[in-house]
């Protein structure tokens, strides 16, 4: 009894040294992760580049001129006609033949309201002669109806299909329009039908003449701008409108701005601004920045600052370039430029200078 009543007691004792010494283990305070440690404090960083571009989505509306219809100027019967709704009519070609006699447009800034032959003189004359300058044909641009604008006319002729080109106009077998393309909503011409002097042709839909930036954004960058609408890029005036013919007319030849046309409502439209030259950028992490003054501020490298611009952001960096390239122009050569720059504690100075 005794031995067993011993065994017992000792078996007791250990089990209590045992949890003590588990519970001592498990309430001992744990070393911090790796993750809480104090971190070494981070001195500088790397310099990059980037291209900066500074685009901004804006709001944009059309602005447009009523187009008059086009109007034939002879009688005859349509023997054949290439209007096609939607199809663009390009100056400097038949878009028709009334009994057989080609019908040639051409895009005057005059339209052509009488004959003309050689030893004329006239302000038609002379949008006559830019037009032809245009399609590319050498001629004088002076308003006189001279030799060599008789044989650009006769070259016109030919390339019609006119049967005798003698390279003078007849005001009645020109179709004008207002426009080097246009593309005619509806063709009022049938093949083999009658038409008579004055009889429309096709009518026009009413004309791109600019696109405009209801609110130019603020704080772009500054710098000459281009505009992408429809997926088509233009020049942009200093006045926030696109007024270019060729861009208009590439904008007005997209399907997306047929379909915005028929819709019952004028859509909201918007398209993207960016520079026309990108600039070319500093990457730097914001805190690397001091001494910053509105748009300006500094950045050391090493013992030396250097002055700065700050020109935009991008995914937690800033971008800036050397003082004085606002907004355009290439960086200076690379000795010229800090590959790091200080961060922290490590920035010692408090100015530029």
């Amino acid at each position: 009894m005794k031995s067993r009543t011993l065994g017992t007691a000792l078996l007791a004792g250990l089990t209590l040294l045992g949890t003590g010494g588990a519970t001592g283990f498990l309430l001992r305070p744990a070393s911090a992760p790796q993750s809480l440690r104090t971190a070494t404090e981070v001195t500088s960083a790397p310099v990059g580049r980037e291209e900066l571009v500074d685009e901004r989505t804006v709001k944009v509306s059309l602005t447009k001129s009523p187009a008059p219809p086009l109007v034939v100027g002879f009688a005859g019967r349509v023997t054949s006609t290439s209007c096609r709704p939607g199809t663009p009519l390009r100056s400097g070609r038949a878009v028709a033949r009334i009994d057989n006699t080609p019908l040639i447009a051409l895009a005057t800034s005059v339209p052509l309201y009488r004959d003309l032959d050689r030893g004329d003189r006239g302000g038609d004359v002379r949008a006559l002669q830019r037009e032809l300058a245009r399609l590319g044909h050498r001629v004088n641009t002076d308003g006189r109806y001279d030799r060599g604008t008789a044989e650009a006319v006769r070259k016109l002729q030919k390339a019609a299909g006119v049967s005798r080109p003698d390279g003078r106009i007849t005001a009645t077998e020109i179709l004008w329009l207002p426009a080097a393309s246009v593309s005619p909503d509806s063709c009022e011409l049938v093949q083999g039908g009658y038409v008579s002097s004055g009889q429309t042709y096709a009518k026009v839909a009413p004309r791109l003449t600019a696109v405009v930036v209801e609110s130019m954004p603020s704080g772009a960058v500054a710098g000459k701008r281009v505009i992408e609408l429809m997926g088509v890029i233009g020049p942009l005036d200093t006045d926030g409108t696109a007024t270019d013919p060729k861009f208009l007319a590439k904008v007005a030849g997209t399907q997306e701005y047929r379909l915005a046309q028929r819709a019952d409502e004028e859509p909201e439209l918007t398209a993207v601004l960016a520079l026309a030259d990108a600039l070319p950028t500093l990457k730097v992490p914001p805190g690397a920045l001091f001494g910053v003054d509105g748009d300006t501020g500094c950045v050391q490298s090493g013992d030396r600052a250097h002055a700065v611009t700050i020109v935009g952001s991008k995914l937690g960096a800033t971008l800036v370039a050397p003082a004085g390239d606002r907004p355009t122009g290439d960086l200076p050569a690379d000795g010229d430029l800090p590959a790091q720059v200080n961060l922290g504690s490590s920035i010692t100075l408090d100015s530029c200078g």
